[in-house]
This record gives structure tokens, sequence and C-alpha cells, in this order.
């Protein structure tokens, strides 16, 4: 999901050679390049600019009328093409900074092109070689942003490529070659005992994500099984404890080996918004804090009509500068959607059971919740689903992202 600065000055004061940009005009742009910097997430090429200048010279004298329109038909493109974890800012009047740490290398300048492809046909009708800007960003430093041409060409014959191959714009073969994420269905089992309790086991798996909107699995879900009906905030923060440290040895596994990964961390609401709880839970991804920055994606679980708006608010707020975003699960009713609209969340997520799609009419239920999601978050995630086909009826019905239940 986008993170678009506002009230930026015109223009950019950039060097002779036009491979920097240093005036960042508004603090929170400044903030964001400033935590994209410190995730580590430069390095693997998933941060890349995209330029506007086609469209302020066409339009001449009507860009200062025109340009808060361009401006909100990019959000939009970048609200059906981003994901939850990817962060776009505006730098200036024409320059954005898209970064995508589920995507390095190849896969993100195409992620890139593709948007800005998009928004130049809206406004021109016709897309120009001359007209295409798309720089890779090489480094931040000192409130200027550095940066490199895309190599077009290049880019142009793997797309070619990959839809030969397979029909959908896949780059991920260009990816850096060194990284390879956990596979789907791994494994971890721990026994957890507590005072006064009887043992029990959770198992959590690694399960693929899809996003749907590229048809590509792009992170993983850590998914938890064995969590004991009415779970107290003791067994749950138990349950979380061993969620994060599991995390934990993820991350530190990826960053070993070069390589980004979203990675859908679940979480219990009563475990985030208890400050000692809170507490125990970050010193666990404390050696990981910047791959938690750059790829994490905290799912807090739990929510209903009975949380108050609040003191969710406030939580989000504690913990969003620590993870690449933060995303509600909830329960699949108005009211539970109400109470955390306008909460900060990058995203809205929901188990695909809740939804009773073994009824018979599974894509009228999706698209219901679908169309009432929509109202708080334009990123939709559904975890669980039966199948591939399920998969199929969650995109056609609004969902941008969905996890298939564990066979194992």
């Amino acid at each position: 999901m986008s993170a678009t600065a506002p009230s930026l000055a015109d223009g950019a004061a950039r060097t002779a050679s036009a491979d920097r940009i240093d005036r960042i005009a508004t603090v929170s742009a400044r903030e964001t390049l400033e935590r994209i910097r410190a995730s580590g997430v430069l390095a693997t090429g998933a941060v890349n600019l995209i330029g506007l200048d086609a469209i302020r010279r066409q339009l001449g004298d009507r860009w200062p009328a025109k340009k808060g329109r361009v401006w909100e038909h990019v959000e939009q493109e970048f609200q059906r093409k981003l994901g939850p974890g990817d962060i776009a800012v505006r730098i200036d009047d024409i320059n954005y900074l898209i970064a995508v740490p589920s995507a390095p290398g190849f896969a993100a300048q195409a992620l890139c092109l593709s948007i800005l492809q998009e928004v130049l046909k809206f406004f021109l009708g016709e897309i120009r070689s001359g007209d295409i800007a798309v720089r890779v960003v090489t480094d931040l430093v000192e409130g200027s942003i550095v940066s490199a041409p895309a190599d077009l060409s290049r880019l142009a014959r793997a797309r070619a490529a990959s839809r030969a191959a397979s029909g959908v714009e896949d780059l991920s073969e260009q990816q850096t070659p060194a990284w390879r994420p956990p596979l789907a269905g791994r494994i971890s089992v721990v026994e957890l005992a507590l005072p006064k309790r009887e043992p029990f086991d959770i198992r959590m798996t690694v399960e693929p994500v899809w996003n749907l909107r590229r048809g590509l699995i792009m992170s993983f879900l850590i998914e938890r099984s064995g969590v004991p009906l009415g779970a107290d905030a003791n067994e749950l923060e138990a349950v979380d404890v061993a969620t994060f440290a599991y995390a934990a040895t993820l991350l530190e596994e990826s960053s070993d080996q070069g390589g980004p990964l979203t990675l859908h961390v679940p979480v219990s609401f009563s475990s985030l918004a208890v400050q000692h709880a809170r507490l125990r839970l970050l010193k666990l991804t404390q050696s990981v804090r910047e791959a938690m920055r750059a790829c994490m994606l905290i799912e807090i679980c739990n929510l209903d009509a009975g949380v108050p708006p609040s003191r969710l608010i406030e939580t989000v707020g504690l913990v969003h500068s620590l993870c690449a975003g933060v995303v509600g699960r909830v329960r699949p009713s108005r009211s539970a959607l109400a109470a955390v609209k306008a909460c900060g969340l990058r995203g809205v997520a929901v188990e695909a059971p809740l939804l009773g799609l073994n009824q018979g009419d599974a894509p009228a239920r999706l698209k219901a919740f679908a169309i009432a999601a929509q109202t708080v978050s334009p990123n939709l995630i559904i975890h669980g689903l039966p199948g591939p086909t399920g998969v199929d009826d969650a995109a056609l019905a609004g969902f941008t992202h969905a996890s298939v239940a564990a066979t194992v």
C-alpha cells in the first residue's frame, strides 16, 4: 500500500547529470526515505523512481490546475498494483519513489514500468519510448536520492520472455540468484507448557501467499494450528512468543542469503496491545530489526466489534515503524470492519473458514465481504482457502492476496 506525502513543493533541484534529487520538501517524505534506507532493502534493487515529466510537458500551462488529478490517478494505480508491504512516496511534483521488498531486481523495475505505462496511457493516450522514466535508486544519503537509468531494453526483453513462457509478467528468474525463500510447507512444532495448564503443541507451517493482482507467489504466511479453544491472554501470549521466535529465525535466514522475503506474522491483539507482552515480542526480533522493517507484515488477529478503536490506533502507531506494515485480521462482520476503520491498517485479512465457503454460495460470500472490507483498505487478504478454485474466486471477488489451507 502506498504512503503518499502531502503538500510537496513544485519541482526538485538536480545535479547536472540528472541522477540526484536533492530537494525532499516535506518531513514525511524524508522520514519515509530514511525508513527505507535503514531497512537495507536498497541493496536488493527493490527501490526505483518513476517520473511524470511527459505528462507535465503535455499539459503545459494546465499542469498547476491538473496535477492534483494526476497524483490521484497515480495513487489509484498504487492501490491496484502494490501490496501492503510495499511503499510509494511522492518526492516532488513529478517523481515517485517505490520500494517493493517482495520483488527485488528486475521484478521491481517491471512493476514500476507497468504502473508508469498505465498512467501515461491514461493521460497521453499513447506511450512513447522517450516518455518512459524509470530509474534504479542506488543510494539515499544526506537527504538526497541517487539513481541510475533502468535498462529498459533489457527489461523489455525479460518481460517478453516471461510472457512467452508463462503468460504472466513474472520476472522472478531475474531476481538475485543467490537467494531462495523458505520452502512452502516448512513445519515447526513447539510444545508450550504454562503454569497450572496442560502442555499443548503449536504447529507452525510456512504457506505461500498469492498476490492476485500479479498472479505470483510473492510472500509467505506463518500459519498456526493447535491454539486451545477459548485460550486466555497468557496462552495467547505464549503462542505469539513462539511465533515471533520462529519469524526471527526465518528473517535471519533470508538476510544471510542476501534477499528479502515478505513474511505475514500473526499476533493476538491482546498480546500486542499490552506493554509487557509487546516488549517481550519485540525483544525476540531485535537481532533482525532491519529485516523486520523491510519485509515483516504484522497481522493483528482477533479483531471484532469489541475492539476499542482508540486502543487499536495506539497499538498500530507503536509498531508500524518497526515493520513493513500492519494488517488487521477481522471477524467477517460489518461491525468488526467499522471498529477497525481509520486505525492506520495497511490491509484487512480474514480467515476463509469464517466465511462459510462450504455452503454452496462461496463466490457471493467472498464478494460481499470484499465489498464491505474495501471501505477499510484496498488491500484485502484471505487465508486458508480450500484450494486453487478458491483462489480464483477470491481474485474475482476483489481480494488482492490469498493463501490456501495447509494439507499437512
